[in-house]
């Protein structure tokens, strides 16, 4: 009889190599199976405050020393991880239209507060999916690359594997972190088809070499002026059906590396895929359509293949069962569409709720479905939340006034989200408490979504860009819609400027803004937010906010 094992995992990419560290240090005997080997490409490249925070997270509930003294930071990341990550000091937004060069007016950019972990990073990938595969054979996972699943039977008392090699393994429960490889969802035919989502966007990508800062071109009608350097952050080019990444790896000292990942994704149903060309021609024609975004890769040279994906959204009719569980990626609710970087921060919030609750079954013996149903709910909320959020976003593409109102509703999420989670660590150090951590509650699935003011705002925004994507609503009186909603707000300050249509650039660590904030707190804020908040500065008990 072939060795049991507690957890099989399939896919050792950055899901599964994580989860597999979280289980294996905690006394699981893990085995993990990829059909290929590290090093090797991947997307989701670019962190959000979301994701460092679920990792501190991570790293506390789980005690992982790698996850508490490498990885929680960008900082730690550049110095004891790889020297191959860029910097992410910002979200920058750049708006084209075709055939015409770029108007400088049109343009927003978000300024990553650095206080608390510091800048976010851009992940060259190769690097930190390889390094947490090490971590987790280093505290006892078995790990067997160049091994292609092609049968798995989840019995009753056991899942039974078998590779194409014939080989065959147990385990007691198995995760599918396959990603685009959607192991189990393929075998078991668990997609659905349609998905249950609206958005349709496919996309091209590569990594390249010689790229031109932005912020160095001598385009006709200058650059658009903003308070960091474009090429210092993830820079969107967007215009009406798509949006251009910009991710470089070598724009902070010290890198090592001269790579920056490029990609473009497009609305299916503007940008159908091409049957007549290759990818790198579909590229060198798009280019051709947007003359300031071909001066910044007049000198360009592709360091591996362009790769063209069909269309990005899947779903899934279910995501967890008796013995298994689909991660972010399996499930569809992982790498959705590339555009606010949301991908990673999805897989932390799964990965931190599916260890815990195999850590829980493994000791109790019981595999059954119900022990992963709030896995499946955070799945949902995921998946429907950022459909929301980035359909929106392609309908906002067509018109500046637009975007910039819908570029308020995503900073007032990211600042929700990142007050909630970074208001949840600082409680979880304290008291150690399991019941104040994310999956005690309602899922978040996108920022804090459970915060009945944003939800409220939130789905009022959506339901008007909806109207505009249907032809019921102009662009103009939506945008005017969207400004209301924010400046009604009362939730959130007036000195960040997010009710102001003028202020391009939204940079809330500026001294005179965090002064005005304070005020605000004392003055003005409603309860939640402000035991959230002075509970942060150590001004306050922090409590959980109202939801």
């Amino acid at each position: 009889m072939t060795e049991l094992y507690d957890v099989a995992i399939l896919g050792s990419g950055f899901e599964g190599s994580l989860l597999g560290t979280i289980l294996a240090y905690n006394g699981a005997r893990v085995l993990i199976l990829d059909a290929g080997t590290h090093p090797r490409f991947a997307l989701g490249e670019s962190t959000v405050r979301h994701t460092f925070r679920m990792l501190k997270i991570i790293a506390e509930r789980f005690g992982v020393p790698e996850l508490k003294e490498k990885f929680y930071s960008a900082e730690h990341l550049h110095k004891h991880v790889s020297g191959g990550f860029g910097v992410k000091k910002n979200f920058g937004f750049i708006l084209h239209h075709q055939g015409q060069h770029q108007n400088p007016h049109e343009a927003t950019q978000f300024v990553i507060p650095p206080y608390r972990e510091g800048h976010e990073a851009h992940l060259y990938r190769q690097d930190t999916d390889a390094f947490l595969t090490y971590t987790a054979i280093h505290h006892g996972a078995t790990v067997k690359y160049s091994t292609r699943v092609k049968e798995v039977d989840a019995g009753k008392d056991c899942v039974f594997i078998k590779s194409e090699k014939d080989e065959t393994f147990r385990a007691r429960f198995i995760a599918d972190a396959s990603g685009g490889g959607h192991v189990l969802s393929r075998m078991w035919d668990l997609r659905d088809n349609p998905p249950r989502v609206k958005l349709q966007t496919r996309c091209l990508f590569t990594h390249m070499i010689d790229v031109k800062p932005y912020d160095d071109l001598n385009l006709p009608h200058g650059i658009p002026k903003a308070p960091q350097r474009w090429y210092e952050g993830t820079c969107h080019h967007m215009f009406d059906g798509g949006w251009v990444w910009v991710i470089p790896f070598n724009n902070r000292p010290g890198s090592t590396n001269p790579v920056i990942s490029v990609g473009v994704s497009f609305d299916i149903r503007k940008f159908p895929k091409p049957a007549n060309l290759t990818p790198q021609q579909e590229w060198l024609e798009f280019l051709d359509r947007f003359p300031s975004i071909k001066e910044q890769f007049q000198d360009a040279k592709p360091v591996r293949d362009w790769v063209s994906s069909d269309r990005l959204q899947t779903s899934c009719k279910q995501t967890v069962g008796d013995r298994w569980a689909l991660m972010a990626g399996g499930a569809g609710s992982g790498f959705f569409d590339a555009l606010f970087s949301r991908g990673l921060a999805g897989s932390m919030e799964v990965t931190h709720a599916l260890a815990a609750r195999i850590l829980k079954a493994l000791k109790e013996d019981d595999f059954s479905a119900g022990q992963f149903e709030y896995v499946a709910r955070l799945h949902e909320n995921l998946l429907q939340n950022n459909d929301k959020l980035v359909r929106s976003a392609y309908t906002s593409f067509r018109d500046f006034d637009l975007w910039n109102a819908w570029f308020r509703v995503w900073v007032l999420g990211v600042g929700l989200g990142d007050l909630k989670l970074a208001s949840t660590y600082r409680r979880y150090l304290r008291t150690k408490d399991d019941s104040l951590l994310p999956d005690a509650e309602e899922p978040m699935g996108l920022f804090f979504s459970q915060h009945r003011g944003f939800q409220t705002l939130f789905n009022a925004a959506v339901a008007k860009m909806d109207e505009v994507e249907e032809g019921r609503a102009d662009t103009k009186s939506a945008a005017n819609y969207i400004f209301d909603l924010i400046r009604n707000a009362n939730f959130t300050p007036a000195a960040h400027n997010l009710g102001e249509p003028e202020c391009h650039a939204i940079n809330s660590g500026k001294p005179i803004i965090g002064l005005k904030t304070l005020l605000w707190l004392f003055t003005s804020a409603p309860p939640d937010i402000k035991n959230l908040s002075l509970g942060l500065l150590g001004l306050g008990r922090p409590q959980a906010a109202a939801r």
